[in-house]
């Protein structure tokens, strides 16, 4: 299997169900004294931080997320986004991460397992020719496990990177425009709901952004557990469409070691 592109896919997830909301407009803005507030609108810088410290503090989240696409014609266009979902489980208090990429809408299965703990990594590939396991040892501390969570749980709000003092801005809700849009429900919980109609960055797909939407709630504390996003626009000769919904979910819960794990050791271990 290719370990590089697998691992270097991590932390890039891309990318649920909608909430139903409570209703509201403009005017009706829960959590008003809220500091990831700016009136109407949101103040990005602090909403992110408010997210990833809290998940961290909890020490454990789980990211899920599905990206829908759609294009015209029967040939698929370049480059190209499959549908697929993504899902990466973080558990600092036992050292221990799970990631799961699998696209969907095939006749043939396509799914990449990676678990990690106790100082090694355990690959699973299932494609239509079978499944194969691969397995690593790793050296990594506690702080380095807890930057990429940081790092990831940032996924569709904001995500910062680079080198030196050059800073690269990806993805995020600093490229929308969210206003308040009343207040919604997600899991039991009252969140403030934001909407946003106008997209200001650049993609690979569609390579040009006609329509754009996105939803995203976040509760009082400043966990943002659900981000809808969508673009539409021409691509390589055609239309396309991106749909990427994401959710933040199972604060402090465990993560457990696959069933496959076992099978994984035991076929690389000569």
């Amino acid at each position: 299997m290719d370990r590089r592109r697998f691992l270097a896919g991590i932390g890039a997830g891309a990318a649920v169900g909608a909430a139903g909301c409570l209703g509201g407009d403009s005017a009706d803005r829960p959590f008003p004294e809220a500091d990831w507030r700016a009136e109407d609108a949101l103040d990005v810088a602090t909403l992110a931080e408010r997210h990833a410290d809290a998940l961290v503090d909890a020490g454990s989240a789980t990211l899920f997320s599905t990206a829908a696409t759609s294009h015209d014609g029967d040939e698929e266009p370049t480059p190209w986004l499959p549908s697929q979902e993504y899902e990466s489980r973080y558990d600092l208090e036992n050292q221990r991460l799970y990631v799961r990429l699998s696209v969907t809408e095939t006749d043939a299965p396509d799914v990449s397992e990676l678990y990690a703990a106790d100082g090694e990594a355990l690959f699973r590939v299932e494609r239509e020719s079978g499944v194969e396991y691969d397995r690593q040892s790793i050296d990594r501390s506690s702080g380095e496990l807890e930057s990429a969570m940081r790092t990831e749980v940032a996924t569709g709000i904001r995500v910062e990177g680079g080198a030196s003092d050059v800073e690269t801005e990806y993805e995020g809700l600093n490229l929308w425009n969210p206003t308040s849009d009343g207040a919604g429900e997600v899991r039991g919980e009252e969140t403030a709901r934001f909407t946003a109609d106008a997209f200001e960055g650049d993609r690979d797909v569609p390579e040009t952004v006609e329509t754009a939407s996105a939803t995203v709630h976040v509760y009082e504390s400043g966990v943002v557990p659900r981000l809808e996003q969508s673009w539409a626009g021409p691509h390589d000769g055609g239309e396309a469409s991106v749909d990427v919904d994401i959710d933040y979910r199972d604060l402090g819960a465990t993560v457990s070691e696959p069933a496959w794990a076992e099978t994984a050791r035991e076929e690389t271990s000569g």
